[in-house]
């Protein structure tokens, strides 16, 4: 009696319990090298880095991969354990499929965002701190996840933009950017008067400090640049170091408007603003 309970014991502990434990420990192993993995990046291609943006992209991309070796490595340690006690594992994993392609079909936005996210942190398209347009808005990045991009604009609001909707972006801060201001001057007025005295306005702009450090080129001005309704545009242009391109052209239509003032040349305006200061 007690050799056949032994025997019995013996045939289900080689049949069952030893590879339960076998499958228990490959789990184990495996979620600890991706652990493992996982900190070797962080610090050999993480923490090293100076630039805070790049190692919260970094760390976001290596816990989305974390995560989903993990969710791998148990779905099928979970899937063999069961076959090995002698469970069908075929109708589980039909219903598996079942269930992934009724979850992808209700998370298709989701899922979506998820890869855009991950492609904007991958080809590092923008990062925080950037100034970018995203459609029709505009504004610095403050954050970006997997699934959205939160973007504050110039009137302090916080947009939350989904990844998957983010079809062009417009960087403003990447490598350098062009301060522009353009000014109208009457059908009738001396534009050539106007240029060579808005010259003279851009090279006080080149020795301004609050500017200097920032241009990377000679201000450029181009005369008969083209009409509006009221008059003719004539556009001046500084290549900037990124992120400076707003502050720079305040500072040269600043110089601009003193040099036509001194000069005694006017800028048109429309009709319409004359009406109203009159």
């Amino acid at each position: 009696m007690l050799e056949s309970v032994w025997s019995a014991f013996a045939a289900s502990l080689y049949r069952y319990v030893l590879p339960l434990a076998l499958i228990v420990i490959t789990t184990l192993i495996a979620l600890r090298l991706v652990n493992m993995g996982a900190a070797a990046i962080e610090r050999r291609f993480i923490a090293p880095s100076e630039d805070a943006d790049r190692r919260e992209r970094l760390q976001t991309l290596v816990k989305a991969g974390k995560y989903t070796l993990r969710a791998i490595i148990l779905t099928v340690g979970a899937l063999i354990g069961l076959s090995t006690i002698g469970i069908n594992i075929g109708p589980a994993l039909a219903a598996v499929g079942v269930l992934g392609l009724a979850v992808s079909l209700g998370a298709q936005t989701l899922i979506k965002d998820v890869i855009g996210g991950l492609t904007i942190l991958l080809e590092d398209e923008f990062r925080i701190g950037d100034s970018v347009k995203i459609g029709a808005i505009s504004g610095d990045v403050e954050r970006i996840s997997l699934r959205r991009t939160d973007v504050r604009d110039a009137e302090g609001r916080v947009h939350m933009i989904p990844n998957g909707e983010i079809r062009t972006a417009a960087n403003e801060t990447r490598d350098w950017a062009y301060a522009l201001v353009e000014l109208n001057f009457g059908f009738d007025a001396d534009v050539d008067r106007a240029v060579i005295t808005l010259e003279e306005g851009l090279v006080k702009l080149a020795g301004d400090a609050r500017v200097k450090p920032h241009l990377l080129s000679v201000p450029e001005i181009f005369g008969y640049n083209g009409f509006s309704d009221w008059g003719v545009v004539v556009r001046m242009r500084a290549k900037v170091t990124a992120g400076k391109q707003s502050e720079v052209a305040r500072i040269m239509r600043q110089h601009a408007l003193a040099a036509l003032g001194v000069a005694g040349v006017p800028v048109e305006v429309p009709s319409y603003s004359r009406a109203n200061k009159n």
